[in-house]
């Protein structure tokens, strides 16, 4: 029994990631595929347009045979802790093979030498992205001009035939980013699942407008975004545009939350949350949640106090260093007080458990099977689960455990705010809603 890994945020769910799919099981030749997906809020700081049972049914159609959930604390880090939190929750599963993601080459060989230097991270390098986030550039752009310089300066071992423009290049796609990261997280953790690199195929990560069959996933939803947001135009108006991006088997599940005011779900949806948030809470608490450093509290608390639109408080607080993403993940831990302290503890342990968002048939045989043979707990029914460690004996595991559950159950409460209907936001939707199961 070979079983394929994937990672992912299915926002929604399309073509692309469909023959992400097939290519990925027609590679490895592997009985099963695991994916584990973000819950209702992803790792550029957003809200996902629909809700995860949704997104869950969309994946199941289309062949995904089992879907977990990547807890909050880790789905909306930046990639090296959104990588972290999905390697290791894979990896605890103890039946993973392999682990398949789309990137902009399949050069696997580069990659990984990357990613073996990044685990490595010899002091000359980290003392270049010192001294480039010292010149005012974001991490990532710090992090990417140090690599080049170094191979530059030094070389990097396996990447003799790749020039520093060559890798300069490499590492401006986000999607290469991740895919070095998931490999540094694999070497780092000493796993046995091998990465598969897939060339993605059609659209670029970046594009905004849908241009044929495989679009980009934020094209697909500023397409639904532009088309919803006219009062005259009805929703099954897009479906020609929109379908031909979507698989059959789950343009229905799309078109079913969209029509029924589950979605589109965006920042704004959460406009005066967001406002009411930060102008209650003082520069001090501001400076306490994850992701905020260097005195940019006090810009945040200013901004908030001159804005009336999410975009507007975005715009007024990011700049070179403080990009708009980083800016929209701290928003997400404002809107849920998660803070710093609280991150610094779950990245050292990782995912604590394993929730289940869905299954088919073959899924459950997985189910059975992961039980067997991992040591990480596997929820499918939070209630039961939630009763029967609290009456554990009281120790850090089982605290550490309950509060990164905490974080889950507050961000789908805090979700359902954006639904159109008030009868939809009624909270603790994860005790209520009911495992997605496809019956073949």
């Amino acid at each position: 029994m070979k079983t394929l890994g994937i990672i992912t945020e299915y926002n929604p769910f399309h073509n692309g990631h469909l023959y992400h799919l097939c290519k990925a099981r027609e590679i490895t030749g592997v009985d099963y595929v695991v994916a584990v997906m973000s819950g209702n809020f992803l790792q550029r700081g957003e809200p996902a347009i629909i809700n995860k049972w949704a997104r869950t049914k969309m994946a199941l159609n289309a062949g995904v045979d089992l879907i977990i959930e990547i807890p909050f604390v880790f789905s909306t880090q930046d990639a090296n802790g959104f990588a972290f939190g999905a390697i290791k929750l894979l990896d605890s599963l103890q039946i993973i093979d392999y682990l398949c993601f789309g990137c902009e080459t399949d050069n696997l060989d580069t990659l990984y030498s990357i990613g073996n230097f990044l685990n490595i991270e010899p002091q000359k390098y980290k003392d270049l992205i010192v001294c480039n986030s010292k010149n005012g550039y974001e991490f990532p752009k710090a992090r990417s001009q140090a690599l080049c310089e170094y191979h530059m300066i030094f070389g990097i071992h396996g990447l003799e035939k790749i020039s520093s423009s060559e890798l300069n290049k490499l590492l401006k796609y986000p999607n290469n980013i991740l895919a070095l990261e998931y490999i540094k997280h694999l070497l780092n953790l000493k796993s046995k699942i091998k990465p598969v690199a897939i060339k993605r195929m059609g659209a670029s990560y970046h594009q905004k407008n849908i241009t044929g069959n495989i679009s980009s996933a934020t094209s697909i939803r500023n397409e639904i975004l532009n088309n919803l947001s006219s009062s005259k135009t009805d929703l099954f108006m897009l479906n020609d545009k929109i379908k031909s991006t979507i698989p059959s088997s789950g343009f229905p599940v799309l078109e079913k939350e969209l029509r029924e005011g589950r979605g589109p779900i965006t920042l704004d949806s959460y406009r005066q949350y967001i406002l009411a948030t930060l102008r209650r809470m003082s520069s001090e608490d501001i400076s306490r949640i994850h992701g905020v450093t260097e005195g940019l509290e006090n810009r945040i608390k200013k901004a908030s106090l001159k804005s009336y639109t999410v975009e507007q408080l975005i715009n007024s607080i990011k700049t070179r260093r403080y990009t708009r993403t980083k800016i929209q993940r701290i928003i997400l831990h404002l809107m849920m007080n998660l803070y710093k302290e609280d991150i610094t503890i779950f990245n050292k342990c990782g995912p604590l458990y394993a929730r289940v968002l869905g299954f088919s048939k073959k899924g459950k045989t997985l189910l059975r099977t992961i039980k067997k043979k991992s040591s990480t707990p596997l929820i499918s029914k939070l209630s039961n689960y939630l009763r029967q460690i609290i009456s554990e004996e009281n120790n850090n595991v089982r605290n550490r455990l309950i509060k990164m559950l905490d974080y889950d159950i507050l961000a789908t409460d805090i979700y359902v705010l954006g639904n159109k209907k008030a009868e939809d936001r009624v909270a603790r939707l994860d005790f209520t809603h009911k495992i997605v199961i496809k019956k073949d």
